[in-house]
């Protein structure tokens, strides 16, 4: 297995070198790999080539995967609670107060906007399928229980379950029409549990955890709840699957850091309403029911303000170089995902039991026990806030629940956000105009979930 520990003795897998590598380029740039190629002419690499070195192919593959990762944390953050605007790009500034719809680029493009970030999930997806179909072809009959083809089916899978997550529709497969995201699941569950089958069966447990672990989610998201607390339950408290960066390759190097951390550009900072929680010695903000020094909810603030020159910069501190990794899912999440259940089936004794190991694992004290399933829910909302906190999962969370409506209420947007505000990203709109599957290329028929 492809395991390491790290020094919180976590087992943290996908820890392979990786390589910002894109399938079809004439250059390979192999950085961070054992091994090199050694083609004829480097500025021929043939599917020949690709053939013979399976390895890079996959490497390549999970590269791609993660380089969308950042765009996408930064984008759904600000278009959560988590993040607003600190600098002086309009795209920025429209997720931040929701002013983002189809055809406007879903937040002015690029820069981690929604259609920059659905572009770079299915440039991600067909490159996991192409590199299937490769497997297929030079393997044979050794491809059904390959780790390779495990790992690219995994891809493909977690692209579904992402797609689903934060489009409210996408297309299942290439040129094809979109699907709404009720659908996108039913893709996701299916692709990831091909890739769990092809896992177990190449004895790559650490990928059958990974696929289980997005099928979980992707249940939960679905409203399967049995089915989610089943899949969550197999998944060790002391996994972790983690998007690979490094800061020796400009393309694979962490943009949140890059565009969003003190030290950096100071584009995007947590937002005004958590100030008051933090602490500007820790680094943290403080726990709200204890007050207890929250380190998984890392901020700096060192008096600085963003480049907006404006704005004072409340930096997330959880990403502080431009290699460090992202976690896509541990087995806290998935602990979460049990305690959801829970209380939706109205064991609160059981959510709170597992809310508790969630917060002890972060050094924080107990909650008192309590027979409000209207408490148990908002013990549960902070600790989804807290563990999954800058990891792209909050904007989600906000649609699911409804929660937009109240927060606005709250304040937790800033008094200039719209109202209502979008909760979910709509289909990119190059997906459409280029695409003979969309005979109406306007804003007709296209959805986009709207709060209130």
């Amino acid at each position: 297995m492809h395991m390491r520990i790290d020094s919180g003795m976590r087992i943290v897998a996908g820890a392979r070198p990786r390589v910002a590598f894109m399938l079809g380029l004439s250059v390979a740039a192999l950085t961070g790999c054992d091994d090199v190629l050694t083609v004829d002419d480097p500025q021929r690499y043939t599917s020949d080539d690709l053939d013979a070195s399976l390895d890079a192919v996959i490497n390549g593959v999970e590269g791609d995967f993660y380089i969308a990762i950042p765009g996408l944390v930064n984008a759904t953050s600000l278009a959560s609670d988590e993040a607003q605007h600190t600098g002086t790009w309009i795209g920025y500034d429209e997720l931040d107060h929701g002013r983002f719809f189809y055809s406007n680029a879903n937040g002015g493009g690029g820069l981690g906007s929604g259609d920059d970030i659905m572009e770079a999930l299915l440039r991600s997806r067909h490159f996991a399928q192409s590199a299937q179909e490769r497997f297929t072809r030079v393997l044979e009959g050794e491809a059904a229980s390959s780790p390779y083809m495990a790992r690219a089916q995994v891809v493909e899978g977690w692209t579904n379950l992402l797609l689903a997550q934060n489009f409210c529709e996408a297309p299942a497969e290439a040129g094809g029409p979109a699907v709404s995201d009720a659908e996108m699941l039913q893709v996701a569950i299916s692709t990831l549990t091909t890739a769990l089958q092809t896992a177990q069966a190449a004895g790559e447990q650490d990928v059958a955890l990974f696929a289980q672990a997005g099928r979980a989610r992707a249940h939960l998201l679905a409203g399967s709840y049995q089915e989610a607390l089943s899949d969550a339950r197999a998944i060790p408290t002391d996994f972790v699957w983690e998007a690979q960066f490094s800061a020796n390759s400009g393309r694979q190097e962490n943009d949140i850091v890059n565009l969003s951390t003190a030290g950096f550009n100071r584009a995007s900072g947590v937002r005004e309403f958590y100030w008051p929680r933090v602490d500007t010695e820790a680094d943290a903000m403080r726990d709200p029911y204890s007050d207890e020094i929250d380190a998984r909810v890392a901020v700096l603030f060192d008096g600085g303000i963003g480049v907006d020159g404006l704005t004072p910069h409340y930096s997330q501190w959880k990403y502080r170089d431009l290699g460090s990794n992202i976690e896509l899912t541990d087995g806290a999440e998935m602990r979460l995902i049990e305690a959801e259940v829970l209380w939706r089936q109205n064991d609160l004794d059981g959510a709170m039991e597992l809310l508790d190991q969630v917060r002890a694992a972060a050094a924080l004290s107990p909650r008192p026990a309590t027979n409000d399933p209207n408490q148990v829910f908002d013990y549960l909302i902070h600790e989804r806030f807290a563990e999954l906190y800058w990891e792209g999962q909050r904007m989600a969370d906000l649609h699911r629940f409804e929660l937009v409506d109240d927060f606005i209420a709250e304040g937790r947007f800033g008094a200039e956000t719209e109202n209502p505000r979008p909760t979910k990203f709509p289909i990119a709109e190059d997906e459409v105009i280029n695409s003979s599957a969309f005979p109406d290329k306007g804003i007709s028929g296209r959805c986009l979930p709207m709060s209130g």
